[in-house]
């Protein structure tokens, strides 16, 4: 039980490093659910009040942490069937986890957990995702040199980002077939 909680934790950790390093440009890691992952919530709203706390646009990735075969994601096209929890009309199924999907198109996005009764207690998860990245607070305007360095290093901070993501998710995956 221990070793279980000890894995848990790094591929939590791992998921968090995860996203704290990516960089503004190359979108922001959402964990959904935070420190729960993607399970059964502890209320049916919990998903739905820690969508509310988030600004997600284009680029962005939702990273979904799970146990493949315990759950699973399922995407659909409309608030109806989303509200149904309904298997009729499905987007997209994702089985294998832990995932990450890239939001690549703004509008409304509807996901829930497909087994069981998961989805009518509460694992699910609706966000709009934004056309553009709100600006960040406190930004002010640099000379165009500084401009220029500064975007270089962005860039190198967001492949930087992007390569511990990855690994932090071949990471995650190995601990979850581990478990």
């Amino acid at each position: 039980m221990e070793r279980r909680r000890s894995r848990h934790a790094l591929l939590l950790f791992s998921a968090v490093m995860a996203s704290l390093v990516s960089g503004s440009t190359a979108g922001i890691y959402h964990i959904v659910g935070a420190g729960k992952g993607w399970r059964m919530p502890p209320n049916r709203t919990y998903y739905e009040d820690w969508a509310r706390t988030r600004q997600i646009s284009i680029g962005d990735k939702l990273m979904f942490l799970y146990r493949s075969g315990v759950h699973n994601i399922v995407e659909v096209p409309t608030r109806e069937l989303f509200d149904a929890c309904s298997m009729r009309n499905i987007t997209s199924r994702y089985q294998s986890g832990p995932t990450i999907i890239e939001l690549t198109e703004p509008g409304q996005r509807f996901y829930f957990c497909g087994v069981g009764e998961h989805c009518e207690v509460g694992q699910k998860l609706a966000i709009n995702v934004l056309l553009v990245a709100p600006p960040p607070p406190d930004t002010e305007e640099e000379e165009d040199d500084d401009a220029d360095s500064s975007g270089a290093s962005a860039r190198l901070l967001a492949h930087a980002g992007a390569v511990l993501a990855a690994a932090c998710l071949c990471l995650a995956s190995a601990l979850l077939m581990a478990v």
